[in-house]
């Protein structure tokens, strides 16, 4: 019985003691470090549709404060450590409407890295969060309407329509708080002086019982087409004209404006027949295989009952815009990779070293793009030796852009090999006197041994021989110098 404790106590002495030299052996070599990451911004995930995050004054979408995160890893992972391997999460799953204390979590965004976050590695470790519940209301729309009209117009009752159905509400969504301040919506709509029919889309502004705006939710629809009828009581009317257009462009061609001047025409005549006029149109253009702007005199034609004004004119200088259809486009294109910032030293190659891209954009820039070669940029700068996946940039003229996320390459930056070790070259051990090196600048030493008796050693690139000189005999009455090398 003694004897197999004894055995046991030795099997374990030997495991404890080969972890402990495994422990020694991983550390010395590989031992870990703090890698600080700094300004990260954190995620949310698990928020309940139905609430909002909102700030203290109760604002929808607040900016969270940034994390700062320091991380322990072994050395041979700290230099492929970036920020984009790692994500601060800010986890609301099973959080209700109201004030929270929400802890940080740090989290590997790929599987080939490993590490630990220390007990203070994260600041700040929680964060406040705030969160309300989004409801919906429907508010009343209040017109007003500012301006007077000149002597002998009036206005009818404004109509406010959208998509052409007339409207008296409208919906709003936001957070409780926010939703529950909306008593209306507001617009104005200014008729000063006019002697047509006021006719223009508005946009609505939400306001509290202070008649005071409300921020932070959305309206639908947020913008109504609001007429307001103006018209004559004594017999005179002012009418817009417009032009009437026969015929279409030439394929490839559309019409973009036409300009009637002058836009509008006083008529007179009896209330009836005033009444209803609501437009005076231009005999007909006919624009058929046009493939320029047009501008033509057409005479107006007035309805039985009603004339001109007097100075008014009898017709109207109709200008038809036309110009070519820019078709939209997207095509994929071949991009060759360029590398900047390549540190000093460093060989760098990148695979592929052509992508494939594709861009959309108007037709009336596929000239000038074809003009141009495109061209991906991936920036390494600051990046040491080693092999990383990154994305291209590709610079494109404005109004064309990239479909989808743009292409990753691969990207390897070599080191350059070590220096080679210098050789020493020993000459003969044999007594020479050599003649004193010429010295211009930086000292050097010309020829085999500089000091008699002693070999001479010369550092070079690459390991090399060097003959010995032939011994010259000492002048006569003189001793041999001695260099120092």
């Amino acid at each position: 019985m003694t004897s197999l404790r004894a055995t046991m106590l030795r099997a374990v002495l030997a495991l404890g003691l080969s972890f402990s030299l495994w422990a020694f052996v991983s550390f010395s070599q590989n031992p870990e470090e703090l890698v600080p990451f700094e300004g990260l911004t954190p995620q949310v995930i698990g928020l309940r549709g139905d609430l909002v995050i909102v700030d203290a004054n109760g604002m929808p979408s607040p900016t969270l404060p940034s994390i700062d995160v320091a991380l322990r890893t072994d050395r041979n992972q700290r230099t492929e450590l970036r920020p984009v391997d790692i994500r601060t999460v800010v986890d609301l799953s099973g959080f209700a409407a109201g004030e929270h204390i929400v802890p940080v979590n740090v989290q590997a965004t790929r599987s080939t890295i490993s590490f630990t976050v220390p007990a203070d590695g994260v600041t700040p470790s929680a964060i406040p969060i705030r969160l309300e519940e989004v409801i919906s209301a429907t508010v009343p729309i209040d017109l007003k309407v500012a301006g007077n009209l000149p002597f002998s117009f009036e206005r009818g009752d404004p109509q406010i329509t959208f998509n052409g159905v007339p409207i008296s509400q409208l919906r709003i969504d936001g957070p409780q708080n926010r939703v529950q301040r909306v008593v209306t919506a507001q617009t104005t709509a200014n008729i000063e002086q006019l002697r047509a029919s006021y006719q223009a889309p508005l946009t609505l502004e939400v306001i509290d019982a202070n008649g005071q705006p409300v921020d932070g939710v959305q309206i639908s629809p947020a913008t109504v087409n609001v007429r307001i009828p103006i018209t004559s009581v004594v017999g005179l009317k002012l009418v817009p004209v417009e032009a009437t257009i026969s015929g279409l462009p030439a394929p490839g061609y559309a019409i973009t404006s036409v300009q009637v001047n002058p836009p509008l025409i006083a008529l007179t005549g009896s209330s009836g027949p005033l009444d209803a006029v609501a437009v005076l149109r231009s005999e007909q253009i006919d624009i058929a295989g046009a493939r320029s702007s047009l501008v033509r005199e057409s005479r107006v034609i007035f309805p039985v009952g009603t004339s001109p004004q007097i100075g008014e004119p009898a017709s109207a200088q109709v200008t038809v815009q036309i110009a070519p259809v820019d078709y939209a486009f997207r095509v994929a294109l071949p991009a060759q990779v360029v590398l900047t910032g390549v540190g000093d030293g460093l060989t760098p190659s990148v695979t592929p070293d052509v992508v494939s891209v594709t861009i959309t954009g108007s037709s009336s820039l596929l000239v000038q793009l074809a003009q141009q070669r495109v061209q991906a940029n991936v920036n390494v700068s600051g990046q040491r030796a080693g092999s990383y996946q990154l994305p291209v940039t590709v610079n494109l003229p404005d109004g064309l852009r990239l479909v989808g996320e743009p292409p990753t390459v691969t990207v390897v930056l070599r080191a350059p090999p070590p220096a080679p070790t210098a050789t020493p070259t020993v000459g003969p051990t044999t007594d020479v006197t050599t003649s004193p090196p010429a010295v211009t600048g930086t000292p050097a030493v010309v020829g085999t041994p500089a000091v008699v008796g002693t070999p001479a050693v010369v550092e070079t690139a690459t390991p090399t021989t060097v003959e010995p000189a032939t011994p010259e005999p000492p002048p006569p009455e003189t001793p041999p110098p001695t260099v120092t090398p």
